[in-house]
């Protein structure tokens, strides 16, 4: 039991629950979402091309049941999937990026927010600095195939839909709320840590989000329902989300005629390097250079060579457990199209094995002390049968990686180039009639996917690109 002392109280702390699944936020996250639904995955598998860590029916969401009935009758939808511009991209937001084109190339209207203002309050950045970070992410997004022209990218600062969306849902919420989602000690501070006050400052980041998550559902932009593709990491901001939106429902206080309660869809993790220094991230991060494959020129600001040279640096057996080694090539193999289209394991053949699926099931009934010992049972598994089949998936992923870096880095320069082309444009007006101007021809989207431009902000994605154009590197 511990106290938090004030001015004007005392007051108790006993907590009764640990923090989340994973991921930096993993302190004072208590939730990680639930299993998907069978249908979803059956849905998914019409859609055009391939989604591969769907095929491994380890996606998690939160009320997936609204996600699964607008897929089923082919209402509206919208994403809101964007990022934090703190640090560099990384094979982790790959395959966010990658779930998040996969569904626009399939009709899904796409929303990025680029979190401007909760950098500004909680990172310490310049402005200089986090524009030029939502620059070279915005490259990257690009490089994986979505259709930025199509999206509508918004700098947090200038969306006022976002604000009145968030205040609107607002109302409903109360500190017992907040303390269950985001922990006490997040917002309030460790009473047993001398001059620990928290961030409680956080919470207005919070709040932003559930805006973010709602506005693909805005009447300006009118679509049925909007979810969330991020990792599982994130899935407080959209249990927040779930609870502000169910009470405004029930107070009768729908200001902007929000048609359904969000849902969350949430793509694995990949697993960086875990050195043999103890407390260090297993999962790749930007924060985190030794032990993450980055895509883009990464932190050191690094061209095309010095970056292949640094990754295939960082397969250090004389720093790593070979383990670790394995279980973040396993990860790249199973869900970066790169190196699964080099695989000689058919993964999809494995998964619909009845052994897979019985160490599956135990891992969705498992409980959170449970978990890990259950995943290593998956690992193992998964990586015994690669060697069964005469496949090393370390060597695999270093040999693949150089031609995954440089094909990635064509096509950051391809966007890059449009971008700063789009951006020196006169207004259309002044066009010559018979002047086009072709958007990269990996970006093809259907109609239905296209965010209308009318509704968008003043500030356009290739405007964030241009402004930072001399420090970029493709």
């Amino acid at each position: 039991m511990k106290t938090l002392r004030t001015d004007r109280y005392d007051i108790s702390i006993e907590e009764k629950a640990q923090g989340g699944a994973g991921g930096y936020e993993s302190k004072y996250l208590t939730h990680e979402g639930n299993p998907a639904y069978s249908e979803l995955y059956d849905l998914v598998a019409k859609m055009k091309g391939r989604l591969l860590p769907a095929e491994s029916r380890i996606f998690r969401q939160r009320n997936g049941e609204e996600l699964v009935k607008a897929l089923r009758e082919d209402k509206s939808l919208g994403i809101a999937s964007g990022f934090k511009p703190s640090g560099a991209y990384h094979f982790g937001h790959k395959l966010t990026a990658s779930t998040v084109a996969f569904l626009q190339k399939n009709g899904v209207q796409v929303f990025v927010p680029v979190a401007d203002v909760e950098c500004r309050m909680d990172t310490g950045m310049s402005e200089d600095q986090y524009l030029y970070w939502a620059a070279d992410n915005l490259l990257d997004w690009g490089a994986n195939g979505v259709n930025l022209d199509a999206a509508h990218v918004y700098l947090q600062s200038e969306e006022r839909r976002v604000n009145d969306l968030a205040y609107a849902v607002a109302r409903g919420l109360d500190f017992e709320l907040a303390a269950d989602t985001y922990g006490f000690e997040k917002l309030c501070g460790d009473p047993d840590k001398e001059g620990d006050k928290g961030e409680f400052p956080f919470l207005f980041a919070g709040i932003t989000q559930v805006g973010d998550i709602l506005l693909a559902q805005h009447p300006d932009f009118g679509n049925y329902h909007s979810f969330m593709v991020s990792g599982q990491d994130q899935d407080g901001h959209m249990k927040m989300t779930n609870e502000l939106v169910r009470r405004m429902f029930e107070a009768g206080r729908n200001i902007y005629d929000i048609h359904t309660n969000p849902s969350g869809l949430y793509v694995p993790h990949i697993r960086g390097f875990k050195s043999k220094k103890p407390g260090e991230a297993p999962k790749m991060s930007s924060s985190w250079a030794p032990g993450t494959l980055y895509l883009g020129s990464g932190h050191d600001n690094e061209n095309i060579n010095e970056r292949i040279k640094s990754s295939l640096g960082k397969f250090d057996p004389s720093r790593l457990v070979r383990r670790d080694m394995e279980n973040c090539a396993l990860d790249l193999v199973r869900f970066i199209d790169s190196f699964n289209e080099k695989s000689i394991v058919d993964f999809a053949e494995i998964y619909d094995s009845p052994h897979y699926k019985f160490i599956l099931d135990k891992l969705e009934c498992a409980t959170r002390e449970e978990r890990s010992g259950v995943q290593e049972a998956i690992d193992a598994y998964l990586t015994n049968v690669c060697k069964r089949e005469g496949q090393d998936n370390v060597e695999l992923v270093r040999e693949s990686l150089g031609e995954t870096l440089r094909n990635h880095q064509i096509k950051r320069q391809e966007v890059l180039d449009y971008a700063i082309t789009r951006a020196n444009l006169p207004p259309r007006q002044g066009w010559d009639e018979d002047f086009t101007l072709d958007p990269p021809e990996f970006w093809e989207v259907p109609e239905r996917a296209v965010v209308n431009s009318d509704r968008r902000n003043k500030t356009e994605w290739f405007n964030i690109v241009e402004k930072a154009r001399e420090k970029l590197i493709a």
